[in-house]
């Protein structure tokens, strides 16, 4: 498994990279602030570590790390907003969006903000495995 965590890592990234192009270029949703902010962590995430899966260069995982938990904290406080919705601030999600609406709905509970936040544990969780230090630690 830790040999390919990079790979599962960056098939995850390129899987909500797709995603989000879909949601926003074909289905023509505009995202909202919080979703940017998303965006600006995976999309780099998407190409970088399908980079460093390709090279096999496993101290990229430190370094993605930061971009993982950055985008779970965005996606995270964004999924708590649609259950509660007292947490909506216009300077987050913007005055033209609401963060709270639930455009995409998976298995009655899972909303796109959901589905980013586990994405990003998940890649986290997986950098956390592919990192060199955890070879260390091994020993």
């Amino acid at each position: 498994m830790k040999q390919y965590a990079l790979y599962f890592a960056w098939l995850i990234s390129l899987g909500g990279f797709l995603l989000s192009l879909y949601f926003g270029e074909v289905l023509n949703l505009e995202p909202c602030r919080l979703c940017w902010y998303q965006r600006i962590a995976l999309f780099p995430l998407a190409l970088l570590l399908g980079i460093a899966s390709f090279r096999g260069d496993k101290s990229f995982a430190m370094y993605g790390m930061v971009l993982a938990v950055i985008g779970f904290f965005f996606g995270f406080y964004q999924w708590l907003q649609g259950i509660f919705p007292s947490l909506h601030s216009d300077k987050l999600c913007g005055p033209t969006s609401n963060c709270s609406e639930k455009v995409f709905e998976l298995f009655g509970f899972l909303t796109l903000p959901g589905l980013s936040a586990i994405g990003f544990l998940a890649i986290a969780a997986l950098l956390s495995i592919a990192s060199p230090s955890s070879d260390k630690n091994s020993d």
